[in-house]
């Protein structure tokens, strides 16, 4: 009695009986010239599967770190809390750019604390500098 082993899947996917294997199965070579029809792409021409392809690009990563760092110079909250967004946004979906962006969410977070601290001493400031004429003269 000899074992036969059950026969295999094939690597390529589904093959209705009959058709040739795809271009993309290990171990086929297909005939010189051969153009699949109908617009057919092999498995190898997908990148990454389902979803859109990752972004080269750092511009939100960029622009994160730049309303960052001006949070820091330029209390103001609104460059704070648009950094943050910003730099959140790049981290999610730019990983080239991710160091950048992960600054520019640091830097943000600490220019919106900078934020806190600085323009209610800027008040109080006013309003001695408003006060102290009718402080030293007793009006």
């Amino acid at each position: 009695m000899t074992y036969t082993p059950p026969e295999q899947p094939s690597q390529g996917g589904y093959q209705p009986a009959g058709q040739q294997p795809a271009p993309s199965a290990p171990g086929y070579q297909p005939a010189p010239g051969y153009q699949p029809a109908g617009g057919y792409q092999p498995a190898d021409a997908y990148q990454g599967g389902y979803g859109a392809p990752a972004s080269t690009s750092k511009k939100l990563s960029l622009w994160g770190l730049i309303l960052g760092i001006s949070s820091i110079v330029v209390p103001i909250f609104l460059n704070a809390i648009a950094g943050a967004v910003l730099s959140g946004i790049g981290i999610a979906k730019e990983p080239q750019g991710k160091t950048m962006a992960i600054w520019g969410l640091v830097l943000s977070i600490l220019g919106l604390i900078w934020a806190f601290i600085f323009w209610p001493i800027v008040f109080v400031g006013i309003i001695f500098a408003a006060v102290a004429p009718y402080a030293t003269t007793g009006y």
